[in-house]
């Protein structure tokens, strides 16, 4: 009897010293989180003044993504953005949502400027220009304000999840 004692204290004992050792210190919520958030694109539907949707290859016409090229601010230097490396090497997709054409921007997310600037350059006369604010932290780099050449068009928390917008060429 003594024996089965004596081994029911010590499986008690070696489940306390789990239990203790298994235990973190560190309370901070995003140090129990171990993944990250990046978010740093958005998404834009291109009408003209008639409401054709530029973006549809089935337009006469659509705007051809061969002359698209996005450009990124990085130390005051405009770069073009190419990597032939990536699924889009010129950080943009167009692809079909529902009814119309969205083409999907992968912003300039720079650490060296406080509102980092993506040059859309829709073809050799037209370009827009977006700036973004973000917020930083040790595990995320996450979107609060988005222009479109000077102007707001969009905020964190303003009952919309994903940054998109209609522009009209």
């Amino acid at each position: 009897m003594k024996k089965v004692q004596q081994t029911t204290w010590s499986v008690f004992f070696i489940l306390i010293l789990l239990a203790i050792f298994s235990c973190s210190k560190d309370n901070e919520p995003e140090a129990q989180y171990n993944g990250f958030n990046f978010d740093a694109g958005m998404e834009f539907s291109v009408y003209n003044s008639q409401n054709e949707d530029l973006l549809n290859p089935e337009n006469q016409s659509h705007l051809d993504s061969a002359n698209i090229k996005l450009f990124y601010v990085i130390n005051g230097e405009k770069k073009e953005v190419y990597n032939p490396n990536l699924d889009s090497p010129r950080n943009f997709m167009i692809y079909k949502h529902e009814n119309d054409y969205r083409i999907r921007v992968f912003l300039n997310h720079s650490e060296t400027s406080y509102k980092p600037i993506t040059y859309i350059q829709w073809n050799d006369s037209d370009t827009d220009t977006i700036e973004v604010s973000y917020q930083r932290t040790q595990n995320a780099t996450l979107q609060n304000k988005i222009w479109l050449n000077g102007e707001q068009i969009w905020e964190r928390g303003d009952n919309t999840i994903d940054p998109y917008f209609v522009l009209t060429k």
